[in-house]
């Protein structure tokens, strides 16, 4: 019915319906400005999966702001909006996991 869905989540159990709308084929638009850092990187983490599964794009418009957009849907970002807040954003959101990095040992020299 809708195609644009406006998200708002303040507890770990809304990444469900997130997930939902996501494998639904919807535009997600999600707002993590209620959580803390700890809390959106979980959100995240939880619905990185149906992302990468539905191949959807994952762009961040603004601070706090996440838009999971359907492939093959296209979508236009005005170049002249500036998103001047990388470092926070990479402190919380780090949807990059590498297996191997993550199992491979370190030796103390």
């Amino acid at each position: 019915m809708y195609e644009l869905i406006f998200l708002r989540p303040n507890k770990l159990d809304d990444c469900r319906k997130i997930v939902t709308y996501i494998k639904d084929g919807k535009i997600v638009h999600i707002n993590l400005e209620d959580l803390d850092a700890r809390m959106s990187q979980r959100v995240l983490d939880f619905i990185s999966g149906a992302i990468y599964i539905k191949e959807a794009q994952f762009i961040n418009p603004t601070k706090n702001i996440f838009v999971s957009i359907p492939k093959g849907r296209t979508f236009y970002q005005d170049e002249s909006v500036k998103i001047s807040h990388k470092d926070q954003v990479s402190e919380i959101l780090d949807l990059r996991y590498d297996e191997e990095e993550a199992i491979k040992p370190k030796f103390n020299k």
